[in-house]
């Protein structure tokens, strides 16, 4: 299933909901949250992918799995942004969970595609090497101001969501590929094998 800001709003509210968290302002937060990371997350490259395997022009990269999501990391990430710009209680750390937990659960169904020169078939892994989240939290504020959901405080928890899951992202997740081409040079002059090939584009859908 592509990646959707409902999926992902749907899947926060409904953590805010097990918690007590309601009302239009829970609405809202979850619906800026998932608003901002759906479209962040689309943005090309990303994702670097290395791959290994049998020389060609150009392969296409498909994704197998994505692995290493864990919202007890992602929130502790978040948690600890949170701490650092005081921003306490058990309130908040309920929240932060509850948008983790909300968050690992729709990100699994993160699909990655793009392509690779210098290889056709092969298999590898793709990491999060460019997610920046000073970005993120600038896309998820604004879709909180257009919510008439603004001030200091919520500029400080679009921060905390944002580098912690940018943190996580980083450091804990990772896709399996695989890519498929054209073979070339053939026999009996090829195949060659390759290794630590480099993507040239990815996306995620």
């Amino acid at each position: 299933m592509p990646i959707a800001a409902k999926a992902i709003a749907g899947a926060i509210f409904a953590q805010f909901g097990a918690r007590k968290y309601t009302g239009k302002n829970a609405i809202d937060i979850a619906d800026a949250v998932g608003a901002a990371v759906a479209t962040y997350i689309k943005t090309p490259n990303l994702v670097s992918c290395s791959l290994s395997g049998v020389a060609g022009p150009v392969g296409q990269i498909t994704s197998l799995s994505v692995v290493g999501l864990n919202p007890t990391t992602m929130a502790k990430g978040m948690i600890a942004v949170a701490t650092s710009k005081r921003l306490l209680g058990r309130d908040m750390q309920g929240l932060l969970n509850a948008i983790s937990t909300g968050l690992a659960q729709t990100l699994m169904a993160m699909y990655l595609t793009g392509t690779a020169a210098g290889i056709a078939t092969g298999a590898g892994t793709g990491m999060f090497s460019a997610v920046v989240g000073q970005n993120l939290s600038g896309l998820m504020y604004a879709q909180m101001a257009s919510r008439k959901i603004i001030g200091r405080d919520y500029k400080n928890i679009c921060d905390s969501i944002s580098y912690g899951l940018a943190t996580h992202l980083k450091t804990s997740v990772q896709f399996s590929v695989l890519c498929a081409g054209a073979v070339a040079p053939v026999p009996p002059t090829g195949p060659i094998a390759v290794a630590a090939i480099p993507s040239l584009t990815t996306s995620i859908v």
